[in-house]
């Protein structure tokens, strides 16, 4: 586990700045580290023109260096209410700007996300009133303003435009890293089984279905920006700045106003075509494991009987590599794929199967 008293062991050269960003570093690193302060000042900027966002919570990150990057573990650190801690793990002899960023699970998706929530529920933020609990466990009490839809889509949506940011600057060879970096994967598919309960989506929710709550808010974000362009969701955001606070149904009005439509029979309305088969996004590991080829796709694991997939002649084992012109590296590649073919009867489906090579097959969308 990262502590604070863990962090005080590590001795740290120096620091670099850049915009609220605060890199601290360990010897050896000041260049790297300057190199990811500027690039998390440019993308902040980016997040800022194209969403709308007001990003009041600065940035400390933490640069370090080990023989083997940890797999596993758990962080507990203590930040002041507008200060957000990321440690970025580095791996001995990878220490190039570029490689740090691919490495990292946290950048740029989870940094983006916390720094715009935490932002939207500070008064100089816009002020969304945050889902409230307190209490000892077991008498736990909650006062729920039920924004956790737009909290959480609008932080989800503005982490997915970073992740994409982020990613093209990537060389292909080393976006496997950048692949699991991402949270939500699945927008379209959970938007579809969520509906409009999204709007009640308390923060007392149960643990299962969080995963699915978070996804369908990033899924409705999506929605919105593609039906109505980038630019709605700035003037959504315009409109939250000029008020003191907005609860869940100050945020429907607004949002209903600025779009000119019904949001919660957007999400009610919302159809996703249904796929059938179990996947995995493949891993150099598992490539390893299966022995299989490519590195990147979605490894089939089962097809049911009688599923879309089934039916057009996925077979286990096949690696979906894309979906019409949508190359397919994760889950949320194959969901956009679909998203962006949604209107046609039929998409070409390119998987590569043992034995034979590259196939096509023609996966109905209704």
């Amino acid at each position: 586990m990262l502590t604070d008293k863990a962090l005080l062991d590590v001795e740290f050269e120096g620091s670099r700045h850049a915009g609220d960003t605060v890199v601290r570093y360990q010897r050896g690193l000041g260049d790297q580290a300057q190199c990811i302060a500027d690039k998390t000042a440019a993308l902040l900027d980016t997040i800022r023109q194209r969403t709308g966002a007001v990003i009041t919570t600065r940035s400390t990150i933490y640069l370090l260096r080990f023989d083997q990057q940890p797999q596993d573990f758990s962080i507990s650190l203590t930040s002041q209410p507008d200060e957000f801690l990321l440690p970025l793990f580095i791996q001995a002899g990878q220490e190039s700007c570029e490689a740090i960023v691919a490495q990292s699970r946290s950048y740029p998706y989870l940094l983006v996300h916390e720094l715009v929530e935490t932002s939207l529920v500070r008064k100089a933020g816009g002020s969304v009133l945050p889902d409230l609990s307190w209490g000892a466990p077991g008498l736990t009490m909650h006062l729920n303003n039920y924004t956790r839809w737009f909290r959480d889509g609008f932080a989800n949506y503005a982490g997915y435009i970073a992740y994409e940011t982020v990613a093209a600057e990537i060389p292909s060879e080393k976006k496997l890293y950048q692949q699991e970096a991402l949270l939500h994967t699945e927008p379209f598919s959970s938007l579809a089984q969520v509906g409009d309960r999204l709007f009640s989506w308390p923060q007392s929710s149960r643990m299962e279905l969080e995963r699915m709550y978070y996804n369908a808010a990033l899924g409705l974000f999506l929605v919105i920006a593609d039906r109505f362009g980038e630019p709605a969701i700035r003037d959504i955001m315009h409109e939250i700045a000029q008020r003191r606070s907005t609860n869940g149904r100050d945020l429907i009005e607004i949002t209903n106003r600025v779009l000119q439509t019904d949001v919660k029979q957007l999400a009610r309305g919302f159809d996703f075509p249904r796929f059938g088969a179990h996947v995995e996004q493949m891993t150099l590991a598992l490539a390893l494991n299966r022995g299989v080829e490519p590195h990147a796709g979605l490894f089939v694991l089962a097809v049911p009987s009688g599923s879309p997939a089934a039916r057009v002649g996925l077979r286990e084992k096949d690696v979906i590599v894309a979906v019409g012109d949508t190359p397919v590296a994760n889950h949320l590649d194959f969901e956009l794929g679909i998203f962006k073919v949604r209107s046609q009867r039929i998409v070409p489906l390119t998987i590569q199967r043992a034995g034979v090579g590259t196939l096509t097959l023609d996966l109905p969308l209704r």
